[in-house]
């Protein structure tokens, strides 16, 4: 029979003997809806009570029947026919319990009724039956049924008439029809449809035998009768491959072992449940079956199979589908009682043991198939599925979200930026790498995922910005490449781009090494291409510059073999040549470079530098004209150009007019170049004593890029300047971890702390500069004046005095800086605004200690006249100060004064051990042309004093004429020390153009 769902729509094919005149209730297996399905009507299949016939008797107490949920019904063939009762006749084999064998009627008087008071065990002794429960149970072939006495009507199933009895015998009816037994519903109507007769009357206290060949399944009661069945047929094959079965067990289920694993994994396309153990059945007498779906026509039912095997699953391999009979009787019963021979108590326990070991297969086919065969499956699914993507890791989704405010309007695919990003970094100039950065941002933020976007990001990063980078970018980058080498693992490319990026970082303690360490595992790569090798050659040898000029230079010559085009290996080694002395080699590279690429902007900017350091300021002047004369309107040429005036020559008020011209034209330039031209303005008025037109200029700058760190320290120095604490404080922020020198930012830190009043803050970040940078003797002055602040004499003289004697420090230089900058600072502003501060120690004119002090201040921020006023003063009250005399002979020797060698000697004189006092000497009898007399003094000055480089710097110049080679060793010390010590480099850069 066909069966459509009623929720689903979905068809399905159920065989015909399993539907009940009351019908069943069928389960969809795909959307799992009930419905009540019914045998299509036809005159020889649909059996009614005739009319005016009168229902069975009441039962006493029946149970509670639940309603029936409303379901669709199947339109009958035949709607108009009228139940007709037909005449008896034996029931047909294909009956679906015709297997089950005839029941067994009730015996004649005084004969043991199989199923009477089953109570305990005792009582049944008692009364004369076995002790065994089992032992009663007749043979499974049916005997004849004796004779019955009159008695009571036995009522038979629902939906079958009761067979009429003689009129001398029968009793009226009861006046109510008996509630239906829903147990007994899906036994169906009587074999055949037929209308039994009616019983004889029966004997009051005995029930009656219905006539042979009639079957009664009366009521379940404590005194129904037990069905005999015969012994269940054995199968020979299997009924789904038809393979030979010799395991007894695989022939009382009709199927083999393989057939059984492939039906309990895929259960709901092979097989048909009737009236399932663990749902009760529904009232209206419907038991429950699951349909399979009508994948195929073509299965049909076997004829050896057991009738209670019922509906053909039509599935496409056509597998003939197993029914389970539901457990809700004592037919349930007859299967494994049909094991029992000739009826003795031993077959019935063999019954039991075979139901007990069936339970135990059962339970461990049930056990193999949820522990070992499902999850194998579970596992063979998830394996043949694809790995799900990883997840992005929050520190990729944080930068994304930073950056989607600067990318409103983005265009194109990721591999398009990521394209345009990678041609960009190959072309090695620093604007191309800004615009790189650019290009790898955009594609991050197309896919999040790009581990390649994130390696040139990086990349870019560190090769454009370099030690220009600020602390939040470089952090930044940092998680990025941490979170990519987590999803993709220690790649070329994420390796190479954070070796760069910790160079970027070169003077934080640690990052040398590990930039070399993930250089050398590129190189340990096999798989790892020539590009990344020679971009781990590179790192390896800028990591070796500070070390070993050669071990450098052979890096670089195997990165130049590994890729000769690129770029950055002859600029990097022409600063390995730099940073060893030799400038001769470093600026021939660097012109070698600039001749392959004119437009190469950084070997430029590193050749005037060097130029700049060295001395030689003209030179670096004519490398920017003469790039303006190639490339007229070269605003950066042109902003180059206006810097070198006002850092380099200290000409301010030209590079003032140049920087207003550029402004003019502002709007024309992108935003980081106007942006740059106004913090040069601003460094540029201040410079030359304008702060209120410098602050005017800076914020303009800010107005345009509202973080740019230059433009904030500037407004911050005029702030310190005016003494406004607030105003400082707020710049402050804009330029912390941006200046790329920590000790510069702490001792200026340190400032904001002293203009709050907070001493003790600023002597701390004051101690924090010095253990930073031991060279820094402006933030030893600070921590005096900090004192001097509080009015703690004692502690003023104890800091001031080993800045006095130069012991630690070299008198001639506050503090090492660069000599162009784009964070410019004029020599002496860490010390603007404190003076005054340690004189007002003084309360008596004899106390001119504070005085040698406060002119020791004076003479570091550069107002030697002020300081040689000061001296001079201390020396009236004190002739015995060696510090004073010192001082005023440094004094002396700038000013060309022809005193400085006579208060030298005197200082020398008062204080043979002071190191000031024989720096003085030395000095001022060089400059007198006595070189003996010069280099002895200068010699016993570093004897007491070793870090002196002034001494060490005069006296190689002493030697270059006579001793050039050991000159240039004394000098190569020099500048292997301080690399910011401009006067060594002058002479080493002297040494080199002699030949």
């Amino acid at each position: 029979m066909r069966i459509v769902c009623q929720k689903c729509a979905a068809a399905y094919a159920i065989d015909d003997r399993l539907i009940t005149t009351k019908g069943v209730r069928a389960q969809c297996p795909r959307c799992r809806h009930l419905q009540l399905v019914k045998r299509e009507a036809s005159a020889a299949s649909v059996m009614a009570p005739p009319e005016g016939a009168v229902p069975p008797a009441a039962e006493p107490n029946p149970p509670a029947a639940a309603p029936a949920p409303p379901v669709a019904r199947e339109p009958r063939s035949n709607p108009a026919a009228a139940p007709v009762a037909a005449k008896p006749r034996e029931a047909p084999k294909s009956d679906l319990f015709g297997d089950f064998g005839e029941m067994p009627e009730l015996g004649p008087p005084g004969s043991v009724d199989p199923f009477a008071d089953l109570g305990p065990p005792a009582s049944q002794v008692s009364r004369g039956l076995p002790a065994d429960p089992f032992a009663s149970l007749g043979p499974s072939s049916p005997r004849p049924a004796p004779a019955a006495k009159p008695g009571p009507p036995v009522p038979d199933a629902p939906g079958v008439a009761a067979p009429s009895a003689p009129a001398a015998h029968s009793k009226p009816a009861a006046p109510s029809a008996p509630p239906e037994d829903p147990l007994l519903d899906f036994l169906g109507p009587a074999p055949g449809g037929l209308e039994p007769e009616a019983p004889p009357a029966p004997t009051p206290g005995r029930a009656s035998s219905p006539p042979a060949g009639a079957v009664s399944l009366g009521r379940m009661s404590a005194r129904a009768p037990a069905p005999v069945v015969p012994k269940q047929e054995l199968h020979t094959n299997c009924r789904s491959c038809g393979k030979d079965l010799t395991d007894p067990f695989d022939q009382a289920l009709g199927t083999c072992e393989a057939c059984k694993q492939r039906e309990s994994a895929f259960p709901r396309e092979s097989s048909v449940v009737v009236a399932p153990e663990v749902a009760p059945l529904p009232s209206d007498g419907g038991g429950l079956v699951e349909l399979p779906m009508m994948s195929g026509l073509d299965g049909t039912a076997s004829e050896d199979e057991p009738r209670f095997e019922g509906a053909t699953a039509l599935a496409p391999d056509s597998r003939v589908s197993s029914v389970k009979p539901a457990r809700t009787s004592h037919i349930t019963a007859a299967p494994v009682r049909s094991a029992q021979r000739d009826g003795s108590g031993g077959g019935s326990r063999a019954g039991v043991f075979g139901l007990l070991a069936l339970a135990v297969l059962g339970a461990g086919g049930a056990g193999y198939y949820f522990l070992v065969h499902k999850p194998h499956q579970e596992q063979l699914a998830l394996a043949a599925q694809p790995p799900a993507p990883a997840a992005v890791p929050p520190e990729v989704l944080a930068a994304v979200g930073r950056w989607k405010l600067q990318f409103l309007e983005l265009e194109g695919t990721s591999a398009e930026h990521l394209a345009a990003g990678q041609k960009q970094l190959a072309l090695d100039q620093r604007i191309a790498y800004t615009e790189a950065e650019e290009s790898f941002q955009q594609a991050l933020l197309l896919d999040p995922r790009s581990t390649d976007a994130i390696a040139g990001y990086v990349q870019a990063l560190a090769l454009g910005r370099g030690p220009g980078m600020d602390d939040n970018s470089f952090q930044e980058a940092r998680e990025l490449i941490q979170a990519a080498t987590g999803m993709a693992g220690e790649t070329p490319a994420l390796l190479v781009a954070h070796a760069n990026l910790l160079l970027a970082r070169s003077r934080q303690s640690g990052n040398l090494e590990e930039a070399a360490r993930l250089a050398t595992e590129v190189l340990s790569q096999p798989k790892a291409a020539d590009a990344y090798k020679a971009e781990a050659h590179l790192v390896l040898g800028r990591s070796q510059v500070a070390t070993s000029r050669e071990l450098a230079n052979q890096e670089f010559d195997a990165a130049r073999k590994l890729a000769p085009n690129l770029q950055r290996v002859d600029y990097y080694s022409a600063l390995a040549h730099e940073q060893a002395g030799q400038y001769g080699l470093a600026l021939k590279q660097l012109r070698q470079r600039m001749e392959l690429d004119p437009q190469d902007w950084n070997s430029l900017e590193a050749t005037a530098r060097i130029y700049v350091e060295v001395g030689e300021t003209a030179r670096a002047r004519k490398l920017y004209e003469d790039r303006l004369k190639a490339k007229a309107g070269d605003v950066r040429a042109t902003l180059a150009l206006a810097v070198l005036r006002y850092q380099a020559e200290g000409n301010a008020r030209e590079a003032v007019r140049v920087l207003k011209e550029l402004t003019k034209n502002a709007s024309r330039y992108g935003p980081r170049d106007a942006s740059e031209i106004f913090t040069h303005l601003a460094a540029a008025e201040r410079t030359a004593g304008n702060d209120g037109a410098a602050g005017i200029a800076a914020e303009s700058a800010l107005k345009v890029v509202p973080a740019m760190p230059e433009a904030h320290l500037q407004l911050f120095l005029v702030a310190l300047a005016k003494k406004d604490a607030a105003l400082a404080r707020e710049h402050l922020k804009g330029f912390q971890g941006r200046l790329q020198d920590a000790a510069l930012e702490k001792v200026l830190e340190g400032r904001v702390h002293l203009l709050e009043g907070d001493v003790a803050g600023a002597q701390e970040r004051f101690q924090q500069a010095v253990r930073l940078d031991d060279r820094r003797m402006d933030a030893k002055l600070l921590e005096g004046v900090a004192a001097a602040s509080v009015k703690k004499r004692d502690e003023v003289f104890r800091l001031f005095y080993p800045v006095l004697e130069a012991r630690e420090w070299d008198p001639l230089r506050l503090a090492p800086r660069p000599a162009l900058s784009r964070f410019w600072l004029r020599p002496g502003d860490t010390l603007v605004g404190v003076e005054n501060v340690v004189k007002s120690l003084s309360d008596r004119p004899e106390d001119v200690q504070p005085l040698l002090y406060e002119a020791l201040v004076r003479f570091h921020q550069g107002d030697r006249q002020t300081a040689e006023r000061l001296l001079h003063t201390v020396v009236e009250v004190n002739e015995n100060s060696g510090g004073a005399q010192a001082y005023r002979a440094l004094i002396a020797l700038d000013t060309k004064g022809p005193q400085a060698r006579n208060l030298a000697e005197r200082a020398v004189r008062v204080e043979r051990g002071l190191p000031v006092a024989r720096l003085s000497l030395g000095l001022a009898q060089a400059a007198d042309r006595d070189v003996a007399g010069a280099m002895r003094s200068l010699q016993s000055a570093l004897d007491v004093a070793p870090k002196m480089l002034s001494a060490q710097t005069k006296l190689a110049e002493l030697l270059m004429t006579s001793k050039p080679q050991e000159a240039r060793a004394v000098l190569e010390k020099v500048v292997g020390l301080d690399p910011s010590y401009f006067p060594a480099k002058t002479l080493l850069f002297k040494l080199d153009e002699r030949g």
